[in-house]
């Protein structure tokens, strides 16, 4: 979810200086988190579908952007941290992350927004988001934690092996033209 908003507000930063419009290309998202014995990554990439964010001139607001995402496409290089990965989030019961990004405003550096999440059964609203223009893409990190987002990180070895409280989502909304 967090990365749908992420996508999201990419678009709208690059277009938000640039141009009237934004074509985004590919999405890309990243789940960063750390364990008792170092770190992981998975990821989830789309490609092939463009979606359109356009520019109201007259206005300083920007309409809203629906991401869903389904939790069985993210990868984290081997099967048992998929396993892991698709267990914590309760992928069998809520196979779907959704994102809703609301209330986009360009400022002279970034895209801020509001993001409503809902995965994994729980719902977070998340007030004045920023995404960031880099060369090809826009980026925004989102800082989570276990707690709010009402997971029991899985543990392995009797309990040697735990992932920490922190969980990191970076979004890349890569532009068409950059």
């Amino acid at each position: 979810m967090r990365i749908a908003f992420l996508l999201a507000c990419c678009f709208f930063l690059f277009g938000s200086y640039e141009k009237e419009a934004l074509i985004i290309n590919q999405t890309e998202i990243i789940v960063k988190g750390k364990t008792t014995f170092g770190s992981f990554e998975c990821s989830y990439e789309h490609q092939g579908k463009r979606d359109t964010l356009l520019f109201d001139s007259k206005s300083t607001g920007i309409t809203s952007l629906d991401f869903e995402i389904p939790i069985t496409a993210f990868g984290c290089g081997n099967f048992l941290l998929n396993s892991d990965f698709k267990k914590t989030l309760k992928a069998e019961e809520y196979p779907l992350c959704l994102v809703s990004v609301n209330n986009l405003q360009r400022g002279s550096q970034a895209i801020v927004g509001d993001i409503y999440l809902q995965m994994a059964g729980k719902e977070l609203y998340l007030e004045s988001e920023t995404f960031y223009k880099l060369k090809d893409r826009l980026q925004g990190t989102l800082h989570l934690s276990t707690e709010e987002l009402g997971l029991d990180a899985i543990s392995r070895l009797g309990g040697l092996v735990k992932v920490e409280e922190t969980i990191d989502l970076e979004i890349n909304l890569y532009l068409e033209g950059s």
